[in-house]
């Protein structure tokens, strides 16, 4: 925890105190503790939507109300939102569109929180890797730090099985999450916390990150430039800096029917319909991840990707 509260949470803005943080075993793991304590039959929680489904499910379960919210190029839209209790929101880079939360809309959001009595729950998805020495800091990090519950992870860049996460709140809140986490494991495997925060105190950590965050870079620029080429009719609706493309195909395409002509050509993509929450979600969307892609894949892989394309459409 302290090579957490040092070394970690001040590149996002967040200064905290240890009986501030909670240790958890992954985001998700965070989320639902959250959810099971704070949420019940009544409460209204707005979400994005296209958005983070599991994040739907786990307040779903708790009996909530959801108010799902339009995505734009700023991020979580915030009309209608007074009447909610929490609001769920990945400002960082939205998933799965990748759309960074602008400032503008930042402070709107954070502006209307006292008056409204809400609080955010932020999920600061891809923070770690995004490297982005511009970004700006965390939800968390403003004035209105009391009213949000801020979520990470160091899987996302070490390793996915890795589930490390962790829950920056007010103290109380905290001492309530310890409570209830004690009734399903007492704590996160504490051989594994020791490892990792040795690995983080001698700087293997931050040397591993910069590395991780070049080659990510590399392959992001990859993808964008076989995109411009063999996906002209496609747009990108992602940041310049998320770890996948969201990508807006033709009106006319069905991007299931797209998923399976590109399977057949070796390539696997994302249906983007299954983040909506709409009674009729949108067939056109699609989503590319390129994390686990070796580099020399990136541009034929998207090549044979195009000629699926212009097969689904001329059909």
């Amino acid at each position: 925890m302290e090579q957490l509260r040092k070394r970690i949470l001040p590149r996002r803005g967040i200064f905290a105190r240890p009986e501030e943080i909670l240790i958890t075993m992954g985001t998700q793991n965070a989320l639902y503790l959250i959810a099971q304590l704070l949420c019940h039959r009544g409460t209204r929680v707005a979400l994005e939507s296209p958005g983070y489904r599991e994040a739907m499910n786990v307040f779903s379960h708790r009996g909530a109300h959801l108010q799902f919210q339009a995505v734009d190029a700023e991020g979580m839209r915030l009309e209608n939102t007074q009447q909610c209790d929490y609001l769920y929101v990945m400002p960082s880079h939205q998933v799965p569109t990748g759309v960074t939360m602008s400032r503008a809309r930042r402070e709107a959001l954070l502006a209307q929180l006292p008056h409204r009595d809400q609080i955010v729950i932020e999920d600061d998805y891809d923070a770690e890797i995004h490297g982005d020495q511009f970004a700006l800091p965390a939800l968390k990090a403003s004035a209105q730090s009391a009213r949000i519950i801020y979520m990470g992870s160091l899987s996302k860049a070490l390793s996915p099985g890795l589930r490390m996460g962790y829950v920056v709140a007010d103290p109380e809140l905290i001492d309530e999450l310890r409570a209830l986490r004690r009734m399903m494991y007492r704590h996160p495997p504490a051989a594994l916390q020791h490892q990792l925060a040795q690995f983080i105190s001698q700087g293997y950590y931050e040397r591993y990150l910069k590395l991780h965050v070049e080659e990510i870079d590399r392959r992001r620029d990859a993808m964008r430039l076989a995109i411009d080429q063999a996906l002209p009719g496609c747009r990108s609706h992602s940041s310049s800096r998320s770890s996948a493309f969201w990508m807006e195909a033709d009106a006319s395409i069905d991007t299931q029917r797209l998923a399976w002509h590109a399977a057949q050509r070796g390539v696997l993509i994302e249906p983007g319909f299954q983040h909506f929450f709409d009674a009729a979600p949108p067939r056109r969307f699609f989503r590319l991840g390129f994390g686990a892609i070796a580099m020399e894949r990136i541009d034929p892989g998207i090549q044979r990707l195009g000629l699926a394309y212009d097969n689904v459409l001329s059909t």
